[in-house]
């Protein structure tokens, strides 16, 4: 995909909604540029991954941006141990 871009007054590129698509990005996500002479190449920066912390004596993990169905992955841990502890 080809485009020709402007900057704003405070010196801004904005990127057409087509490209964002292409990109897979949205509003809020970071994207790298790569800035060389004479070219800027734009990827998509994977979020970082970061450690937990321990609040209450709960683990709390920094959010990610991405859906997660607590619930389902406790019960599936939950019957994935029962499994293996069951005699046969």
């Amino acid at each position: 995909m080809n485009a020709i871009l402007s900057l704003d007054e405070a010196g801004r590129l904005v990127l057409p909604d087509s490209a964002l698509r292409l990109l897979g990005v949205k509003p809020g996500d970071q994207v790298r540029a790569d800035v060389s002479p004479n070219r800027i190449d734009f990827c998509p920066e994977p979020p970082a991954v970061s450690e937990g912390v321990i609040e209450n004596g709960v683990l709390v993990m920094a959010r990610q941006g991405l859906p997660m169905d607590a619930s389902a992955a406790v019960r599936a841990e939950r019957d994935a141990l029962a499994e293996r502890s069951v005699p046969r």
